[in-house]
């Protein structure tokens, strides 16, 4: 009889008081990883009490530095800076002047962000971080009342960059945006350092920072890039916390930020400072460190992970948030944290490589693409032209079993084809980029993290570069949205060729008029007739035509190539579900060049297709529901020859068209 695994619990004895650690599956979390020393977290607050017992053993120390000798030994411009720097007094003791006056909760402000980030686990004593191994780097740039100046904050974020940091912590915010301290983000970010932030407290329900952004929260690059990760407040049942701002602008992710137990300054001469734990902390400040640390523990199972790998991580092994009916639904991040989902993610990131290879495979060009429908799981395998399989990868966690949809598309300009996989319907708007052997090149999510639609995804040059985009069309649900991007995740185009409608789009992409730029191919999912629209990238509307009868309305399938040598891409179609196996071709005037049924007429599962070229032939590619073979077609209809996949049934496919 098998025996239960039981997670493994600290023996911290406060422990009991961190109910937040079941909220975000902390527990099982450090099965798999318990924190490590080489990891290094900058927490830029209120200082530090370093002698604190559940703190001191997991203290920064720098390197480089003789403490007390007077010399700036490591040549970093801070004297006897052995743990860290006090932004605020200038001074090498990053701790609260209470000599001075002061607000209990602003002093003791730093100890309890870094005692959720690292407060030392299993040592019989307090309570436990997230990390209980990490290296806590304190930098004080808010004064005994929480204020602070946005210029020590730029001089600390550069401090923690070149000393080290691995991941910045943020807890707090300004409405103002100094570009010296946005510069310093976005350096610390480009050097590869994860930065987290707090999006800010607001009294009446939080601040919509769509339309009153909140900074350091909200900063972003030109491009788009998401420098910060910022962190909403959740109370224990996963609604928002009523202080907490909010803005799909901002918010990365939602953590728990109300009646939080952690590490307190400790000062023996002051009767308000006499504890060294407290509860009772609120605020997005201290939801913060609980991404902070996470973040650090990915970085100490997976190293090598970019702060863009981490957000994806993070955003896709979350948890709903329970927000309905009110200003901030849809407006907290891609859900709230689950510490566990994201490091059994983060193992299986880059998916394993198949063993199984040809002896003698084909060119990187001459391939064909399988992948599977909804029901399996996310597998990807890569055929020759004979249908030798190459390569079988896992797109996504083996446990998504949505579908993959997939497309062929020279997205880096090298000359052969990438694979490009978006998620089917129960996934976030998730976009990979892979080679043929399955290393993964890229990836970005199209929509906003929180939608679970699911996207059809293709590939085609939109701005003659040379390097093919990719269209992401939004699956039922999703406002009949349609997007372009590069390899990068840059937004090039959006639109919604259909306007706002609650049925899927399917695209192609392909060069319809001549001019070596392609046009936008949309086709209706289920619920309208069965029409075809062709859009140029100018979003000038070129021609639109049904591809069968009005009556059908079950959706169609869409996939555009120059499969007769004209220079012009040629449009192929096929059914849904409930379809007949019905292929047709059509000019980009919608005239109908070609028809035949890829399987048996009676069928009524509908008909996948791909366009393309496959063993120096203009082929279309098709595939139905159920274990019915793949086909394999020239422009007459006749039959080439027919594959029959392993562990594949019905699935959905892709060629490539140079």
């Amino acid at each position: 009889m098998p025996q239960a695994v039981l997670a493994f619990t600290p023996d911290d004895p406060l422990l009991n008081k961190q109910g937040y650690l079941s909220q975000i599956n902390a527990y099982s979390a450090w099965d798999i990883i318990q924190g490590s020393p080489e990891v290094v977290v900058a927490v830029l607050d209120s200082g530090l009490d370093l002698d604190h017992p559940d703190l001191a053993g997991n203290l920064w120390t720098n390197p480089g530095e003789v403490p007390g000798d007077g010399i700036d030994n490591d040549g970093n411009g801070y004297i006897d800076d052995d743990h860290g720097w006090d932004f605020v007094n200038d001074d090498s003791q990053p701790i609260p002047d209470v000599a001075e006056a002061y607000n209990d909760d602003a002093v003791s402000h730093g100890t309890a962000i870094a005692g959720v980030i690292g407060a030392i686990g299993n040592n019989g004593q307090g309570i436990a971080g997230l990390n209980w191994r990490v290296k806590i780097m304190p930098l004080r740039i808010l004064d005994n009342y929480g204020g602070g100046k946005s210029n020590h904050a730029r001089d600390a974020v550069r401090y923690a960059l070149n000393n080290g940091a691995a991941v910045i912590n943020l807890s707090f915010t300004g409405f103002d945006v100094d570009p010296s301290f946005r510069s310093a983000i976005q350096e610390a970010y480009q050097e590869g350092v994860v930065v987290v932030a707090a999006v800010g407290n607001q009294n009446g329900g939080g601040v919509n920072m769509n339309e009153k952004p909140v900074y350091p929260a909200c900063f972003q690059g030109d491009d788009g890039a998401d420098w910060v990760l910022g962190v909403a407040a959740l109370k224990a049942d996963d609604t928002k916390a009523d202080f907490s701002n909010y803005g799909s602008n901002c918010v990365d992710l939602s953590a728990p930020g109300y009646d939080i137990y952690s590490t307190f300054y400790q000062d023996a001469g002051q009767p308000d400072l006499q504890a060294f734990y407290r509860g009772g902390w609120n605020g997005t400040s201290i939801a913060s460190p609980m991404v902070a640390g996470a973040a650090a523990l990915l970085r100490a199972q997976e190293p090598g992970l970019s702060p863009a790998q981490i957000e994806i991580i993070l955003k896709l092994s979350v948890d709903p948030v329970l927000e309905r009916n009110t200003p901030a639904a849809g407006q907290l991040g891609a859900g709230r944290l689950n510490l566990g989902r994201a490091l059994a993610i983060a193992s299986q990131f880059v998916p394993e490589m198949s063993s199984r290879q040809t002896p003698t495979p084909s060119t990187p060009s001459d391939i064909f693409v399988l992948a599977a429908a909804a029901g399996s799981p996310p597998l990807v395998q890569v055929y020759d032209a004979q249908g030798n399989l190459l390569h079988e990868f896992n797109a996504y966690h083996p446990n998504f079993k949505g579908g993959v949809r997939v497309a062929l598309g020279d997205v880096d300009g090298d000359g052969s084809p990438e694979i490009i996989t978006g998620a089917g319907p129960g996934g976030g708007p998730h976009v990979r980029i892979f080679e043929p052997d399955g290393a993964l090149l890229s990836q970005f999510f199209a929509f906003s993290e929180s939608t679970r639609f699911g996207v059809f995804v293709s590939a085609g040059d939109v701005d003659a570069d040379g390097r093919a985009d990719i269209s992401v069309s939004a699956d039922a649900g999703g406002s009949g949205q349609v997007k372009v991007f590069n390899l990068a995740g840059e937004n090039l185009i959006s639109l919604q060729p259909y306007g706002d409608v609650n049925f899927g789009i399917r695209t192609s992409l392909a060069d319809l008029d001549g001019n070596h730029q392609a046009e936008i191919i949309a086709a209706t999912g289920a619920g309208p007739a069965p029409q075809v629209k062709i859009i140029q990238v100018d979003l000038q509307e070129l021609g639109q035509f049904l591809a069968y009868d009005q009556n059908f309305t079950n959706g169609i399938f869409v996939s555009a190539a120059d499969l007769t040598g004209n220079g012009l891409a040629e449009i192929v179609t096929g059914t849904e579900a409930g379809g007949g196996a019905h292929v047709r071709m059509f000019d980009s005037a919608g005239a109908q060049q070609a028809a035949f049924f890829a399987y048996d007429p009676s069928w009524r599962r509908g008909v996948k297709v791909a366009a393309g070229r496959l063993g120096g032939q203009k082929v279309i590619l098709t595939a139905v529901g159920g274990s019915a073979p793949v086909r394999l077609f020239n422009l007459s209809g006749s039959l080439i020859k027919e594959f029959n996949p392993t562990q594949l049934t019905g699935p959905n496919l892709a060629l490539w068209s140079p």
